[in-house]
């Protein structure tokens, strides 16, 4: 018995893309045909077949190599036949381990046909360097493959597996992405939702309240299938995960965005996120389904930790209102069920942070409705502005900048002007120092005192010019985004009521001051910052 199955023999077949231009010498049915001839002629009986086909030779997690190690280990198998020590794997330390320790300690005998290795024979001198060479070759292979991949990403060229919902790829370039009008229609319903205020939890649940599909549903639906992950039996549902993805992804930009995982080596197939500033996004490749404004106000949504004042009323303002003096949030406190109760404390207030129970910052407590009110008000005044000035917005623009930095802006325009005259002043002295230099009227040592004292001045100025070219060229800026401002804040001057999505598009943040007197004589400053402009004067 024992005799019987030291002659059964492991056919071990493998092939993936690490083959490269050997993949056709290599393929299965070749090693098949091999294999069973080699068996035959040499009278082993073959015990099973073992193919891992596509699975790269630099991991030994395959499924039917590790069944064939169980079929060793329970003494079933007494030869493991191999086209070449390549097919066994390109992990030269594995390689090893299995050959010289693994296969030895059961009295399993090794063949590698093509190499003319056989373990019967005593040790292969040469079998190490093959090896060797053979991971070299799958490194190597790796190195193309990232190279290729990297320059195909460079390009624009769409390298994932699936396309993001609202797309689908192009039939005749699979690299590329065009528009599926239905799935479209559901991003686009998502973006507007995010905009007008919702949370990516309220978005899930009105989807699934909706019954609508979601995207592994929906590309199962149009014959886009994912191996493994849709069991119609158990259907999932909507997450708030689902929706954050969706709406961060730039895709919807029109950007192709590759490079954001990698693996620590070729012999490692766990993959690592990289950080986003080091992601290939490539902008332009495909239509975009939504425009950079409304991307940009879900991104303000998707940040925001919104909550509700005892699961009744929408907390409007969650991650807008900031403390004056210590800059963090005030949240709501929830100690009323009617929204008109309740009120608004500095958070770091409300933590005691010192031995004796003392505060970190002050309450700078403001009730819900003074807040809304305030609020609403300035809207509906800076509206009415804008109304009034429908077709010369940025005109109207220009004037109330004038107004407000007339004298800033000049006061920069006049620094620059010395600044830069100062600069060539220094040019002229640096230059005038070489010559005296080398002309021995000045000392080496008087020479590098005196260069290193004027380019250090020369290297402050220049900083200076361009933070100066920085600041007016903000300001002219900053009449554009007015303008642009007046001309949403336009829509709102009959606006019964605030909602998030009002907040969410022209608001930024709204700093809260500590209020002076009590009662009746109660006063409390309020700093509205909308977005792109900051605070607007009301002159």
């Amino acid at each position: 018995m024992l005799k019987q199955q030291q002659n059964n023999a492991a056919l071990y077949l493998r092939l993936s893309r690490d083959d490269g231009g050997d993949a056709e010498s290599n393929s299965i049915g070749t090693q098949r045909i091999m294999l069973r001839k080699y068996a035959k002629e040499q009278g082993f009986s073959v015990f099973d077949e073992y193919v891992d086909d596509g699975i790269s030779g630099t991991t030994f997690e395959r499924t039917n190599f590790k069944r064939m190690i169980s079929d060793i280990e329970s003494g079933k198998i007494g030869i493991v036949l191999c086209k070449d020590l390549s097919r066994l794997g390109r992990n030269n330390a594995l390689v090893a381990f299995y050959t010289e320790i693994f296969f030895v300690d059961h009295d399993v005998r090794f063949i590698a046909i093509n190499d003319c290795i056989d373990s019967a024979l005593g040790d292969n001198e040469i079998m190490p360097f093959k090896s060797v060479i053979n991971e070299y070759y799958a490194r190597d292979q790796s190195k193309k493959t990232r190279s290729s991949l990297r320059a195909k990403a460079q390009q624009g060229q769409f390298l994932g597996t699936y396309p993001p919902l609202g797309y689908v790829k192009d039939p005749n370039d699979k690299h590329r992405l065009i528009i599926d009008e239905e799935g479209a229609k559901l991003v686009r319903r998502i973006f507007d939702m995010s905009v007008n205020g919702m949370s990516c939890g309220a978005i899930a649940i009105k989807l699934r309240e909706d019954c609508v599909l979601t995207i592994r549903e929906y590309f199962h639906s149009i014959g886009i299938f994912q191996p493994g992950r849709f069991n119609p039996k158990l259907p999932p549902k909507w997450q708030s995960s689902s929706v954050r993805h969706l709406l961060q992804n730039h895709a919807y930009l029109g950007y192709v965005v590759n490079g954001r995982i990698t693996k620590k080596s070729f012999k490692i197939k766990t993959n690592n996120a990289i950080p986003e500033e080091d992601w290939i996004m490539v902008p332009d490749c495909h239509e975009a389904l939504v425009s950079k404004e409304t991307f940009d106000l879900a991104q303000r949504t998707v940040k925001t930790r919104q909550r509700k004042i005892y699961e009744q009323h929408e907390n409007i303002f969650a991650g807008y209102l900031k403390c004056a003096t210590c800059g963090t949030n005030l949240s709501i406190a929830n100690a009323y069920r009617e929204r008109d109760k309740a009120c608004f404390y500095c958070n770091k207030y409300r933590i005691r942070g010192t031995k004796d129970g003392g505060r970190l910052c002050t309450a700078h407590y403001i009730p819900y409705p003074q807040l809304y009110e305030a609020i609403l008000e300035e809207i509906r005044f800076h509206a009415a502005v804008a109304k009034q000035n429908e077709g010369r917005l940025r005109e109207y623009a220009e004037k109330v900048m004038q107004s407000n930095n007339d004298k800033d802006t000049a006061h920069f325009r006049r620094e620059l002007v010395k600044s830069k005259n100062r600069f060539e002043e220094l040019e002229t002295i640096i230059s005038r120092l070489f010559e005296q230099n080398a002309l021995g009227v000045v000392s080496d040592e008087r020479f590098i005192s005196l260069s290193a004292k004027y380019e250090t001045e020369q290297s402050g100025i220049k900083s200076r010019i361009a933070d100066l070219q920085d600041k007016i060229d903000s300001s002219k800026n900053r009449v554009e985004n007015m303008a642009k401002l007046y001309s949403v804040i336009s829509r709102f001057v009959d606006v019964p009521e605030l909602d998030r999505g009002i907040i969410n598009e022209l608001i930024e943040k709204v700093v809260i001051h500590e209020a002076t007197s009590k009662g009746a004589n109660r006063a409390q400053k309020l700093d509205i910052h909308y977005r792109l402009i900051g605070q607007l004067s009301e002159d």
